[in-house]
């Protein structure tokens, strides 16, 4: 079965981080991505790379990772600023 929905929404340092599951199948494998908007704009999209043994871990994961760049991006403002990104 296919999921391309929000999930959750994540307010992080000014930024929404909205996770949804991308992919989950019957064997109990998920993948999720995250589209993080600073104001109304969307910044960047983040992918996971990887499966994961359900939802709750998949979107745990694709928030942290959507943490981190937010973080980067706001430690190192001159080599953080390719917009719109695509990372997995």
């Amino acid at each position: 079965m296919e999921y391309d929905c929000d999930s959750t929404r994540l307010s992080y340092h000014g930024w929404e981080i909205r996770s949804h599951l991308t992919h989950a199948s019957f064997d109990g494998t998920v993948a999720a991505g995250a589209m993080l908007y600073l104001g109304e704009a969307c910044r960047c999209h983040i992918i996971s790379c990887r499966q994961f043994a359900n939802g709750a871990d998949a979107i745990h994961a694709i928030e942290t990772k959507a943490s981190l760049w937010i973080d980067d991006r706001e430690s190192n403002p001159r080599t953080s600023h390719v917009e719109p990104s695509l990372l997995s």
